[in-house]
């Protein structure tokens, strides 16, 4: 049987979407599919990447490291610091922060472009307590029209940097912007043929930069593989496909790109999408976010109680690689577990293996084969392809900031940019 946790610390290093790295965690995947007598294939699709750069803000002739957001390309940017709380004051107050360098600990993908629309010379985003400075990335829109230099620092040299606020500064910035090729692993386990049904299983494996990324998403990742390792010894009356993306952590591209490629078939067979987004914590708790129906929750919240499960279920949107799926109606589970140290260090060096557990691991393993048993082998298929229309303006207001484009939907938007 396949040790999760072993895979996890296999995958323990940096796989940044379009890499080396990247190409040698698909080996690894790749080879546990085929150990199990299955058929992976590779689905590659472009973008823009980067190489893991430096940074570093230099104030009154101190100099603060950071982390530069990727898709940043080398710059050297100046002006007067200035802390703000609540950086949205940027839209009220117009013109009075143009060609500052701003420090906050709020940042958001709308912030990204009101800060370009207010002149803004860099951002400075603090990290958590206790933590390193975070990885983040401009999207790839940003990068092609335009964004604000940005950087993370952790958080006790934000303390110090906003004692330093109203002097001058100077955020520096080398880091190599490339086009890459990245890869979408696919694999399939034929069903014995009760009906036409599809179920997509997936889960992200690439990680964000300078991060080993074992809870976001070598948890999900390692879920995945188990539950094909039980699916290939107990073949289901239901077609049955898994998908372990790239690219989630630059803004969902592996799914979008997946979604896009197989759409007419998706669109005709899969009934719902199953993904999994952060696991192995042994202290914390088991979550079901739902982007589908009431009925659909209630369910999974059943079949998980009968085998001693209590997940905490909501129904609404997750920002994850189901979410491309939603805009043609097709519903999913979202499984996780949060709350202790490995998910607390997500997008961190501190996401290690040494976070999570394996006793961390087994509810999200079981839960999920649990759900793909009942779904797959049900006399009578038991979920409706549906989504509640209470959730239709969140998924469109998240598929804008996704893009920043108008997204494609198979119903009439309710949402005004």
């Amino acid at each position: 049987m396949i040790n999760a946790h072993k895979l996890i610390k296999e995958l323990g290093f940096e796989r940044l979407a379009g890499s080396r790295a990247e190409a040698r965690a698909a080996e690894i995947l790749t080879k546990y599919f085929k150990e199990m007598g299955l058929g992976p294939k590779l689905e590659s699709f472009e973008l823009t990447s980067f190489d893991t750069g430096v940074a570093n803000v230099i104030c009154k002739g101190k100099s603060f490291p950071a982390h530069p957001f990727g898709l940043n390309k080398n710059a050297e940017v100046a002006g007067e610091l200035v802390y703000l709380d609540n950086p949205e004051v940027i839209n009220y107050n117009l013109g009075a922060y143009k060609d500052k360098l701003i420090i906050s600990s709020r940042y958001s993908r709308q912030l990204a472009l009101d800060a370009q629309r207010a002149g803004i010379a860099g951002f400075i985003r603090i990290g958590s307590p206790q933590r390193e400075a975070p990885s983040s990335s401009h999207r790839q829109k940003n990068f092609k029209d335009g964004y604000i230099d940005s950087v993370t620092v952790k958080y006790k040299d934000g303390e110090k940097l906003i004692k330093l606020a109203g002097n001058r500064a100077k955020l520096t910035i080398k880091q190599k912007v490339k086009q890459a090729t990245a890869h979408n692993i696919v694999c399939d386990i034929k069903g014995k043929g009760y009906d036409d049904n599809l179920i997509v299983v997936g889960a992200h494996y690439d990680s964000v930069a300078r991060s080993p990324a074992a809870s976001d998403n070598g948890g999900g990742t390692a879920t995945v593989i188990k539950a094909a390792e039980y699916f290939s010894n107990h073949i289901p009356q239901r077609d049955l496909r898994f998908v372990l993306f790239s690219g989630e952590e630059l803004g969902l591209l592996g799914s979008q790109a997946f979604v896009e490629k197989h759409k007419q078939e998706l669109n005709k067979r899969c009934q719902i999408m199953v993904n999994v987004d952060v696991a192995g914590d042994v202290v914390g708790f088991d979550v079901a976010r739902v982007i589908g129906t009431k009925e659909l929750m209630g369910y999974f919240e059943g079949l998980s109680k009968e085998i001693g499960l209590a997940f905490y279920s909501d129904l609404d949107i997750y920002s994850s690689d189901s979410m491309p799926f939603a805009k043609y109606e097709i519903p999913s589970v979202n499984i996780l577990r949060y709350g202790g140290k490995g998910s607390y260090f997500i997008h961190t060096p501190q996401d290690s293996p040494r976070q999570i557990t394996q006793k961390g691991l087994e509810s999200t393993i079981t839960a999920t084969i649990n759900f793909l048993k009942h779904i797959l082998n049900a006399e009578i298929f038991p979920i409706k392809k549906e989504i509640d229309t209470s959730l239709r303006e969140k998924i469109e207001k998240y598929l804008w900031n996704l893009n920043f484009e108008e997204p494609k939907l198979d119903w009439k938007p309710k949402y005004k940019r």
